[in-house]
Parts: structure tokens; sequence; C-alpha cells
């Protein structure tokens, strides 16, 4: 057989600590893999198909392996963030389909105990809901900020719908106000807990900490939060997590410190993330491939920037670049090579690099259908696979740019 690709043995390795197996039963499986699909070992790009399948296998074993450690409570954590999701305001769309349903039908989202109706009658703001099934009416003092108008006189507020949760547990908050907005931010980290091993974490926060949330990718920093190895989370504590410390800051004399200087960033990536790696020529299968599995759906992969728009999208804040695979003039006939394929890049993201700068992306990926002149869908038609930028690493910038700048309320005790 040819000599294997540098790449696919370094790739093989961070996934057979992943497995906690051996190289050699790892390349084993790889050469099985081939083998099975009658592939080439002698041809390079049928190496990176078996690798492909492979990285299928190894997510396969992962999923149905998950281990069953018991919760811990609060502790130091330390690693770094490989990326971070955008914050979400979870409501959002949940005020939209609840008024879209009562617009359709407003008698039946009462009574499905969706909203609580309100209406100004002789000067009174009178609220009608139903609850366990019962109608209710009663005078309340004035209109909740939740509230969303309906015509001058008439509101509806989203209500809790849910009885109990999964656990069994009564949901003391049936039957009252969502609140107006409730933001979530969720982001991926490397790292361990004091005395545990490294892995990939969930790091999720809500409402405040979630919108004031800000850290820096692929750098060291160490935090408290609430470790919950069954999930592979760590949840935020309010008043005592924070994302300040980061090693290269501290002073040499804290125990916290250690030297970060030679710390591979990217064997760390591929050691605790090799399910999610693929390459940009096989992005389009991947994607078609992790729509179809439960779980994390996100991808890591690497490239050349070849084009950027710096450009704020109006209603988004998204810039766009392009990548292209790091070898995509290499092994492959012209009419093989695969497009550049779109990043888009959130605001609060720097751009400090330009146009041949070799980056590495954590993202997740996109695909939409295309549309004809008159914007409707074009049956069996799709745009080219794009990704949302959720973290990234600069390997080698170049010809670099200019950096791009860019109370609860009142009580409702009466409800």
């Amino acid at each position: 057989m040819k000599k294997m690709l540098e790449r696919i043995e370094k790739e093989l390795n961070g996934l057979a600590k992943r497995l906690n197996i051996e190289v050699e039963e790892m390349t084993e499986k790889y050469t099985e893999l081939a083998g099975s699909s009658g592939l080439d070992l002698d041809d390079e790009r049928q190496q990176l198909m078996a690798m492909s399948m492979t990285r299928q296998y190894v997510r396969s074993r992962l999923s149905s392996n998950r281990s069953n450690n018991s919760q811990t409570f609060g502790e130091h954590i330390t690693g770094f963030f490989a990326a971070v999701e955008p914050v979400r305001d979870i409501m959002e769309y949940k005020r939209k389909s609840v008024l879209s349903r009562y617009n359709s039908d407003s008698s039946q989202t009462l009574t499905d105990e969706l909203v609580a109706e309100i209406t100004l009658e002789d000067g009174n703001y009178l609220k009608t809901q139903v609850r366990n099934g019962e109608w209710e009416t009663k005078t309340i003092p004035s209109v909740p900020d939740m509230a969303i108008e309906i015509s001058e006189t008439t509101w509806i507020v989203p209500i809790d719908a849910v009885k109990t949760w999964q656990s069994g547990d009564t949901n003391k908050n049936y039957g009252k106000p969502l609140p107006k907005e409730q933001h979530q931010v969720r982001a991926h980290f490397i790292g361990q807990k004091e005395g545990g091993e490294t892995q990939l974490w969930t790091v999720q926060l809500k409402n405040e900490m979630a919108k004031n949330f800000k850290a820096d990718c692929f750098r060291m920093i160490t935090f408290y939060g609430l470790v919950n190895e069954d999930r592979n989370a760590i949840y935020g504590i309010r008043n005592k997590t924070e994302f300040s410390q980061y090693i290269d800051s501290l002073d040499d004399n804290n125990p916290l410190w250690f030297d970060t200087s030679s710390y591979d960033y990217e064997e760390a990536l591929v050691e605790n993330m090799a399910e999610y790696v693929t390459d940009l020529y096989d992005l389009e299968d991947y994607h078609q491939e992790i729509q179809t599995q439960q779980g994390l759906k996100v991808v890591v992969t690497d490239g050349i920037v070849t084009s950027m728009n710096l450009k704020a999208n109006p209603k988004t804040g998204n810039r766009v670049i392009w990548v292209e695979p790091l070898d995509a003039n290499y092994g492959f006939d012209d009419e093989d090579m695969p497009d550049s394929t779109p990043v888009w890049v959130p605001s609060h993201v720097d751009l400090n690099f330009g146009v041949g700068s070799d980056i590495v992306v954590i993202g997740r990926t996109n695909q939409t259908q295309r549309k004809d002149e008159s914007g409707m869908p074009i049956d069996g038609e799709y745009n080219p696979v794009s990704i949302n930028l959720y973290g990234l690493r600069v390997r080698l910038g170049t010809g670099l740019e200019e950096e791009v700048s860019t109370d609860d309320g009142d009580s409702l005790s009466y409800w």
C-alpha cells in the first residue's frame, strides 16, 4: 500500500484516543472499511474517502457509548473555547408561533392553554384563560410587559402550559406568563475539571449571563461552573461563573497559572472533536450525514481564504469569507475541483487577516434551496453548503486587513 497521507495518520491517532483504543486497532478499522467499500488505498483521494467513512464509524461508536457518570457540583474547569454559538432569544420563536395560532383560531389557542386573553372593558383589564381545563376570568390591575397587542383593547399573554416535567416533578410556573425574553448561549469547550480528563464539554448559559457572555476562542481560560458529566455539560452559576481568568494573564505565582506558550490547540481539537472533522471537498456529504444523527451538529474543517466581503449584512450583521481546501489543486481534475465554500462570520468576530490566510473553521453547515427568478423554490435544486461560523483559528495570516469593529419588570403576584 502507498504511504498513508500524514494528515490521515494524525487524524487516526486522534480518533483512536477518542475511542480509547490503540492506533493500530484504529488503522485496522480504517483499512477494513476501505476494503469493504472497494477503495484503493494506493490512491490518495480514495484514502481521503476511506477517512470520511472512518469518521462516521467513530461518530456512531461515540453516540452509543455516552458516559453514565454522576453529576458533580460547582468546581473550577480549565481549558479553551473552540466555538461559541450565537446568543438566542428562545421566546422570540415561541411568541411568533403563539400569535400565529391565535390569529388563526383564538378560541382553540385559549382552550389549549397556550395564551391568556386580556380585554379592556369599562376601564378594567379583564383576563381570561383556561387552567386545568377550566375557564377563568378575573380583573387584573394592568397589562403585563410580556403581553402581545392584538388591538387597542385586546392583548394576549403566552402561558406556560407544561404541568409536569419529564422527571415527574410539578412545574410551579404552570399557568403563569412566559417571560418576554429568555436568552441562551451554547459554547463548545475543550478542557477538564479538577482531577479529570480533558474532553469536549458544552457550556450553557441563560438570561443575563448569556447576554453578557464574551470569551476568546483558542485561549486558555479557567472558570467556575456546575459540571454534569451525564450530559458532558457545564452550567453557569449566578454570581460565581466569570470568564475573565485567562491563564496567560495570571501572575505566575497564582496556583492556577501554567505555561501555555507551547500548548498545541489543534492537537487538542483533533483529539476531542475528531468525529466532527471533515475536509471541505467532503462538506456536502458530511452535511447530509450529520443531519440524520442526533446530538451535536458542528463541523471542524480548514482551508485557505480565497475572497472576503467585509460589508455587514444589514439584517444579521454577518460578513462572508470564502475558503477552499488546502490542497484544492492537488489530485483533482479541473472539472472535479471543489468550489470555494462561503463562511458566514458574525459581527463579534474580528477579521484581522486577509486573502491567502490559512485558517481552521468550526461552525454549523447549512444548505438552502435554489429559487427561480420569481423567488419560488426550485424542486430538487440546492445551493452549495455553507458554514455559519462559531469558532476560528488563524494558522497563518496574510494580507492583514484592518480590524472590523463593530430589572424583570412589574411584579406578577396578582396573576
